[in-house]
């Protein structure tokens, strides 16, 4: 069964603002991705959720946000049973459309999703989309981090923000922020995903593969500043 401590880094229990973006958790079978938002949690899935919230240690102010997909509501809810359960304050639970592919304009590309399956990723990455369908990588990436790294901003000193996504996010934030591609690290597993955390005026992501530090202004990534 997936449990936090299973992937979480350490500074999820510091006392520090910290953001975790996550897959959901077990699904039933999708046939297509065109009509894959109604599907929902097995009875595992909600289990798993539920645990995974009661597992994650410390006392903090949770807000949850999930995308419109039902299997990432479900998530978000059977997983605040558990954060509850363990002692912590749930202050939100709430829709974020930015965490279902806010970056494909066009829904024909979701035709190559299906043929091509875990390889559409990498065709996505090398650019063989035309960007006017499908945001480029870096842009796809910054597009859906720009509202998980405001919240991040604004949270207080004891909050945690959980986001409840995709696989095709977790992928592409772990590639785009630490450099782990999925054909290396593997295929993003129900209830993984990664960190955010502030130090200083850096955000660093953490997964269980790397880390990565990056600067945030005005919705884009900047590169660290360059040393002496």
């Amino acid at each position: 069964m997936p449990t936090a401590n299973g992937w979480l880094p350490r500074e999820i229990s510091e006392r520090r603002p910290s953001s975790v973006v996550m897959r959901h958790a077990e699904r039933y079978p999708i046939s297509s991705v065109h009509d894959s938002l109604g599907t929902g949690l097995t009875p595992k899935g909600m289990t798993d959720s539920a645990e995974f919230g009661r597992s994650i240690g410390g006392r903090r102010q949770v807000r949850l946000f999930h995308s419109p997909a039902v299997r990432c509501r479900e998530t978000a809810m059977w997983m605040a049973k558990g954060l509850e359960a363990a002692g912590h304050s749930i202050i939100s639970i709430e829709e974020s459309p930015s965490l279902c592919a806010p970056y494909l304009t066009d829904a024909c590309v979701l035709t190559d999703a299906d043929r091509l399956g875990h390889g559409f990723l990498r065709k996505w990455f090398d650019g063989s989309f035309d960007p006017r369908r499908l945001l480029p990588t870096p842009e796809a990436a910054d597009m859906v981090l720009s509202p998980i790294i405001a919240d991040l901003l604004s949270a207080p000193e004891d909050g945690l923000s959980v986001h409840v996504s995709h696989d095709w996010e977790v992928v592409l934030l772990k590639e785009e922020l630490i450099g782990i591609r999925h054909e290396d690290a593997g295929w993003a597993d129900y209830l993984s995903g990664l960190v955010l955390t502030l130090s200083g005026g850096e955000i660093i992501a953490s997964s269980p593969e790397g880390r990565g530090a990056f600067r945030f202004k005005d919705g884009r990534r900047r590169p660290l500043e360059q040393g002496p």
